[in-house]
């Protein structure tokens, strides 16, 4: 049996997770000057987009369970997990590290973005109603406003 170290394995969830707010407040600061005064590119502009949802979502998610070793079993015991209505909470991350963009241009001047995730969990979770755990679609509704200023500056 190998033994983990799960004070080590919480530090690092934590550590990733303030450099990622870190990388998101930079950003929010940053995007309204840079916007009014470059003139991006539309795939620019949705790169930029679906960057800015993608790493939203990565936040939103990186709330960790509860872990604690049993006094009497010795194995690790998981509580606090996410309720109806909430954002998944972190309890391996596989759901969080799987969380990808993408950008295709699909005909000539018609630009998408992609935020998606591969696992089936995360289909799962997005699109059963009796869970309720929607964390791609409420991140993109809750960040509409940001990522309608994104895409409507001045195009060159």
């Amino acid at each position: 049996m190998v033994k983990t170290n799960a004070k080590a394995i919480e530090a690092g969830r934590q550590r990733r997770l303030i450099a990622v707010q870190a990388r998101v407040e930079r950003w929010e600061k940053n995007v309204e000057p840079l916007l009014r005064t470059v003139a991006f590119s539309l795939r620019q502009r949705v790169t930029m987009a679906a960057e800015h949802v993608r790493n939203k979502v990565v936040v939103n998610i990186s709330r960790p369970v509860t872990k604690y070793t049993g006094k009497v079993s010795g194995r690790i015991q998981v509580t606090n997990r996410s309720k109806r209505g909430e954002f998944p909470k972190a309890d391996t991350t596989m759901l969080l590290k799987s969380i990808f963009k993408d950008v295709q241009e699909i005909a000539p001047n018609v630009i998408e973005g992609y935020v998606g995730m591969p696992l089936d969990y995360g289909a799962i979770l997005e699109t059963n109603p009796t869970l309720d755990r929607k964390f791609l679609t409420r991140t993109l509704f809750e960040e509409m406003g940001t990522v309608t200023k994104i895409l409507t500056g001045p195009i060159r």
